[in-house]
């Protein structure tokens, strides 16, 4: 009997130990994917300023200006290489039409980060470069101000989302003993 009501007192603990930390991990997992977006969108932002200069300066075919671009870009980098290597292909498609490809085929951008960052599609590629550099720095204003609101996303409802999770499992945990 008494082998019994230690076996049951181990699964009880075993099964709060494991909703705790699945609670947590739920918290954790959240805040992270706000940090994830925050990084990207800092990452477009780099590589938009890269993709700038590269217009500026240089006489690089946008294929090259691209892939420089993608270089600097971090976690957002994918966007630019792809639509780089779209360009390489040889299909036909201007720049612009390129990046809208690929902005259409990524799969873990949020609706707003999407409908942002397909501005760039606009004259991209097919207009002279002191238009492409008018159009990519609104995109640049704006990217920064999505980052920034971002940023604040991450300091304000990262920490809630984190909290959360520790306190929705010993919540539970509590219930369920």
């Amino acid at each position: 009997m008494g082998q019994k009501r230690f076996l049951l007192a181990m699964l009880k603990l075993i099964g709060a130990i494991c909703i705790f930390v699945a609670c947590a991990f739920a918290g954790w997992h959240q805040a992270s994917s706000l940090e994830k977006r925050r990084r990207f969108l800092q990452g477009a932002h780099q590589g938009l300023l890269a993709l700038m200069r590269e217009i500026d300066y240089s006489a690089s075919p946008m294929q090259q200006a691209l892939s420089v671009s993608a270089e600097m870009a971090g976690s957002a980098g994918q966007l630019f290489q792809q639509t780089a290597e779209r360009l390489a292909a040889g299909d036909g498609c201007t720049a612009g039409e390129a990046w809208q490809e690929t902005l259409d085929q990524a799969a873990d951008l949020q609706p707003e980060d999407r409908m942002l960052l397909s501005l760039a599609a606009e004259g991209l590629g097919t207009s002279d470069a002191t238009n492409q550099l008018k159009s990519l720095e609104l995109l640049r204003l704006r990217l920064e101000k999505a980052e920034a609101d971002a940023a604040a996303e991450v300091a304000k409802t990262g920490k809630i989302w984190k909290t959360m999770g520790w306190g929705c499992g010993v919540v539970l945990v509590l219930l369920l003993l």
